[in-house]
């Protein structure tokens, strides 16, 4: 079996999380995470890693990453996997609206609604915050435990209250907030949610 010296890692992967490899590998190579998170997660990569690696990746920024690695060896400390998912888990993403900044924690974070050309999201406590960002730029931010069910709708996987059949192969969820607000997904999602649910 391959026993690598250094392993470039994303926290999101369509099999696994990052997290799982971690915990998976027998032997503890050096970690450079590569992830998409913007810098409101870096303080929790550069705690837990020698480097991290923004996507898209510059070739500069890589050859940075392995000069380092090169100049200060091997990491002698395992990686604390809890305490990663723990930062993570406590991380807040930035939700720009014109010149105001708002920064929501995940975990609070219930569904993302696009109506129109708005983008807003819901919080478990019942409030609406207008972005000027995009779903389709949001899903790409977002963790591994947010999802997408339908064009207009990104969950909290971590917020469903309950899951149901629903008419032509579709889904209804219920989402844990104020409101239990049920949202149904879309035809085309209904292969990929049944993959991504186990069902």
């Amino acid at each position: 079996s391959l026993l690598p010296d250094l392993i470039f890692l994303d926290i999101q992967m369509p099999d696994l999380t990052g997290f799982e490899v971690i915990e998976r590998l027998q032997h503890k190579p050096n970690i450079i995470f590569t992830t998409a998170y913007e810098q409101y997660a870096i303080k929790a990569f550069d705690a837990f890693s020698i480097d991290y690696l923004l996507k898209p990746i510059k070739e500069e920024r890589l050859e940075q990453s392995i000069a380092k690695l090169k100049q200060f060896g091997k990491t002698s400390s395992p990686i604390d996997v809890p305490g990663l998912q723990q930062l993570i888990h406590q991380l807040k993403v930035p939700i720009k609206t014109g010149d105001r900044i708002n920064l929501l924690k995940f975990e609070n974070i219930c569904y993302l609604e696009a109506q129109d050309k708005y983008v807003f999201i819901h919080t478990t406590d019942g409030q609406k915050h207008l972005t000027d960002q995009s779903l389709s730029l949001l899903e790409e931010k977002l963790p591994s435990q947010f999802y997408r069910v339908q064009k207009s709708y990104i969950i909290n996987k971590e917020k469903i209250k309950e899951m149901h059949k629903h008419f032509n192969g579709r889904y209804q969820f219920t989402m844990d907030d104020k409101d239990s607000t049920r949202i149904t997904s879309g035809r085309t999602y209904n292969d990929a949610i049944k993959a991504e649910f186990g069902l």
